[in-house]
């Protein structure tokens, strides 16, 4: 039981200081990144929207 807690207690302060050496993003680019990402799920959804409108007229007009 000991040696976990030793364990977990080691495994917290290596992700401290690995977490120190991370180079965060400012405010700009996580905003241009999330902008991106939004227009991105749009541009995809839109897309995906008329492939499955093209693609239900393709079997309406089959069944018919």
């Amino acid at each position: 039981m000991v040696s976990k807690i030793r364990q977990f207690v080691g495994f917290v302060s290596e992700s401290r200081e690995e977490l120190r050496k991370v180079t965060w993003p400012d405010r700009d680019e996580v905003t241009r990144f999330t902008v991106v990402v939004v227009v991105a799920v749009v541009l995809v959804s839109i897309f995906l929207w008329l492939v499955d409108s093209g693609l239900m007229a393709l079997v309406k007009v089959v069944m018919n």
